[in-house]
């Protein structure tokens, strides 16, 4: 039979690991629009342009979002008096390059099938 004391301890420890693997997934990779080419009807070039503006404003908040991740868990070590583990802050900047990458992909894509629409067919 446990103790009261190891089962507060027990309970504090898995607390505090949901906590920590909370905290990792507080930033969502938003996931990338449907790809438009230059057959889209008009109604579905606004739709997807609207998607990607939406994806592209999305990337951006999750980009904020690990920046401020980084921040709270350098803060939080130093409060501690624990050291701040740098790849953390290397696998945030990695996630914030490829969003940056995929923001790029989807208005070179917008962009491509825009111009393609307005080409007369071959």
């Amino acid at each position: 039979m446990m103790t009261a004391s190891r089962v507060a301890i027990s309970l504090a420890v898995w607390l505090g690991a949901a906590g920590a693997a909370l905290a990792q997934d507080a930033c969502v990779d938003p996931p990338m629009p449907a790809r438009l080419d230059g057959t889209a009807s008009a109604d579905q070039m606004r739709a997807g342009l609207a998607d990607a503006r939406h994806f592209i404003a999305q990337s951006g908040l999750y980009q904020d979002c690990l920046l401020k991740e980084v921040e709270a868990a350098k803060t939080q070590a130093a409060a501690s008096g624990q050291p701040f583990e740098p790849m953390l802050e290397t696998s945030a900047r990695l996630k914030i390059a490829a969003s940056r990458k995929a923001q790029e992909q989807v208005g070179a894509a917008v962009n491509g099938a825009v111009t393609a629409s307005k080409l007369p067919p071959n």
